[in-house]
């Protein structure tokens, strides 16, 4: 039978592993509040899910360990070596994560979404991330070392020396996506909540964050969670909508259609007549667009630039005109309907009003139906 006897722990033991299993049920209730205060405006899905997961891995390693005192099985303490160790992991990422947020505010940018003030990467906060982030893991695995007892791995060909090894072998993975980053932040052109069109992709995007590795951006058209290599993204040309280049605004096309004007006249002066009529009527259906579309405040259109209107190009069936409009800059942020409702709605908008337009001018937006004598011909016999 396996006896059961009171571990010989003194009073000062005793109480030190009731103050360890009240701070750890303490932290796994409190995580989420913990993590919130500790760096603010950041997404902390995975490291929340992160402490939850140490913090019963702990509970549970801690009970083995008191359990197997109580029946005084020899064993090395192998339980609380594991919780040790699931504690220097615990500790190692609030650390960092501590670090991250001082860091951030140090070196970082502060910049405002939706009226919230939070601070974003920059290149120094990004490098000294990194710097702090090889501190961090080399004094974890120190510190694994001294726990599992293991001092021969602190050699020269020990555990050191094969990290560095593993390090150079894989700097070809990683190291591309890294550098990468760090010239995206230190180029300052491409920011978090910058509206981006990446060539290759018709959809626009917003920019969500730029890690070590990657860079997560949010598809304004289906909302969907995209994720690029950083060293794919910068060898990509990238059209930031959020960063004009004139103060005119963004510059956005819209295609018609118009049939030709009827021509078929003999006299010269008639046709020439027909064909400046048939002008003034395409100019008189984009100037009274111009005009309602301004009026519509909600439009995020710049007043100042008037619409302009090109014949660029005449086809077999009719005449291709295209409408310059301009859209004021994008606002920063990370809210995908926000974005959506400036870049695409408000064309759509402009859509109709170019209809309502057409009805009003008496010009009709439509390519004609037009019938070959010769099919018609055929058709007979």
């Amino acid at each position: 039978m396996i006896s059961l006897t009171v571990p010989d722990l003194t009073n000062t033991q005793w109480l030190a592993h009731g103050a360890i299993f009240a701070c750890n049920l303490l932290l796994l209730f409190f995580a989420k509040p913990v993590i919130n205060r500790i760096d603010p405006g950041q997404d902390h899905t995975i490291a929340l899910r992160f402490f939850v997961t140490i913090n019963v891995l702990f509970l549970i390693l801690h009970a083995f360990d008191l359990l197997l005192m109580t029946i005084n099985v020899n064993y090395e303490n192998l339980f609380i070596k594991m919780a040790h160790s699931a504690l220097c992991f615990y500790a190692s990422v609030v650390i960092f994560k501590v670090g991250n947020a001082f860091f951030r505010k140090r070196f970082g940018k502060l910049k405002t979404f939706e009226g919230t003030a939070i601070y974003l990467d920059s290149y120094s906060s990004r490098i000294v991330e990194l710097i702090f982030l090889v501190v961090i893991f080399l004094l974890a695995v120190y510190t694994l070392i001294k726990v599992w007892e293991l001092d021969s791995l602190l050699e020269t060909t020990g555990i050191f020396g094969i990290i560095i090894g593993f390090i150079a072998l894989t700097s070809n993975a990683w190291a591309p996506d890294v550098l990468s980053g760090l010239i995206i932040l230190n180029t300052k052109i491409l920011e978090d909540g910058d509206v981006v069109v990446v060539d290759g992709y018709k959809d626009e995007y917003i920019i969500h964050k730029v890690s070590f590795i990657y860079t997560i951006l949010y598809d304004i058209r289906n909302n969907h969670r995209t994720f690029i290599r950083n060293k794919r993204f910068i060898e990509s040309k990238i059209d930031n909508l959020s960063r004009i280049a004139s103060t005119d605004g963004i510059r956005k096309s819209l295609t018609y259609k118009i049939g030709y004007p009827v021509l078929s006249s003999t006299d010269e002066n008639v046709r020439r007549s027909s064909l400046e009529d048939f002008s003034r009527r395409v100019d008189k259906l984009f100037s009274k667009a111009n005009e309602i579309a301004v009026a519509k405040k909600e439009l995020p259109i710049r007043e100042q630039k008037e619409f302009e209107w090109y014949l660029t190009n005449t086809g077999d069936y009719a005449l291709e005109y295209t409408l310059f409009v301009y859209l004021e800059s994008v606002p920063t942020t990370k809210i995908t309907a926000l974005a959506r409702k400036h870049l695409l709605s408000s064309l759509y908008s402009i859509n109709n009003i170019v209809l309502e337009s057409s009805a009003i001018v008496g010009l009709e937006l439509k390519t004609p139906d037009l019938l070959s004598l010769d099919n018609a011909r055929s058709a007979r016999r």
